[in-house]
């Protein structure tokens, strides 16, 4: 996303505040283990060197770099009471605005959507267009708060299916006895299918292009979404069935030890390292190539 697409406008050097739009992922959630919230473990809020997010990559540039992050466990991009749209409402209303916004979302939309009973498994899951209206009903208000020269980062989110194989591979009682019981991500952890488990992937794809294309739209400012000069920039590249594996968060195929051992789903902190290693790359202000991460 070269400053390019926006004639005239001047990128602030380096952001002094973040904030981030986010669900458990970004809150760090189980992430050594402990059921609750790990936001310090957070791959984008995290203070531990564990992590090295990107909060703590920024503070190491600007020292008096701060952040007020807006991410909820539980949150999706087009549903409930902290979707996209309000979480970004509620960025703008900060006192002092961030000049860096980094989402992630997602994988709620997918699991909290019932497993379908019939020969399409993706019949329950959210329609394109739901997905991209609820995208742009986050993307519209950023654009018109954010100070010229921000920058949103919006990351592609990872593959249920993918994280469902990991989960199998790291050990039976994730399969048959902490998934059930806990109800973790039942479209695909109750599906037997690898067939219709790959479907449920293939729309993940679908979403993750879908939301690369619309940030280009406001990288461009077609159609006057971005007034004011805001910096879009997406990390998705194209899926791994493409040839894109690795190039950006919703192409790792993550492995058994990039799951916590409690629930079996969520990155554990060597994962939340990988993806905040990632996620820099990307950064127009980072710096890396996103495969070494996930190496």
């Amino acid at each position: 996303m070269a400053a390019g697409l926006l004639a005239g406008v001047a990128w602030a050097e380096l952001p002094t505040k973040q904030s981030n739009v986010g669900d458990s992922m970004s809150q760090g959630a189980i992430a050594d283990g402990w059921p609750a919230d790990r936001p310090e473990l957070s791959w984008v809020q995290g203070t531990s060197s564990s992590v090295f997010s990107i909060f703590m990559r920024y503070r190491e540039l600007v020292p008096s770099f701060t952040q007020q992050p807006e991410s909820v466990s539980g949150a999706e991009m087009v549903g409930g009471s902290n979707n996209f749209a309000v979480q970004a409402s509620r960025i703008c209303a900060q006192e002092e605005k961030p000049q860096h916004v980094s989402v992630l979302l997602g994988a709620n939309d997918v699991c909290n959507r019932p497993r379908s009973s019939s020969s399409d498994a993706t019949a329950n899951m959210y329609s394109l267009d739901t997905w991209v209206n609820a995208l742009r009903a986050g993307l519209d208000q950023l654009a018109a708060c954010l100070s010229p020269g921000a920058t949103v980062h919006v990351l592609s989110f990872p593959r249920v299916d993918f994280l469902y194989a990991a989960g199998n591979a790291k050990s039976l009682y994730c399969s048959y006895v902490i998934w059930p019981a806990a109800g973790i991500c039942r479209i695909v952890t109750a599906e037997r299918n690898g067939g219709r488990r790959a479907q449920i992937g293939a729309r993940i794809n679908e979403y993750n292009a879908a939301t690369r294309a619309e940030v280009d739209l406001y990288a461009a400012n077609i159609d006057g979404r971005n007034p004011r000069g805001v910096r879009f920039v997406a990390d998705w590249q194209g899926s791994l069935e493409e040839g894109f594996q690795n190039t950006s968060v919703g192409t790792y195929v993550f492995r058994a030890s990039d799951l916590n051992g409690t629930d079996c789903f969520h990155p554990s902190v060597s994962a939340q390292r990988k993806l905040a290693c990632a996620a820099w790359a990307t950064n127009p202000d980072g710096a890396g190539v996103v495969g070494e991460c996930f190496q």
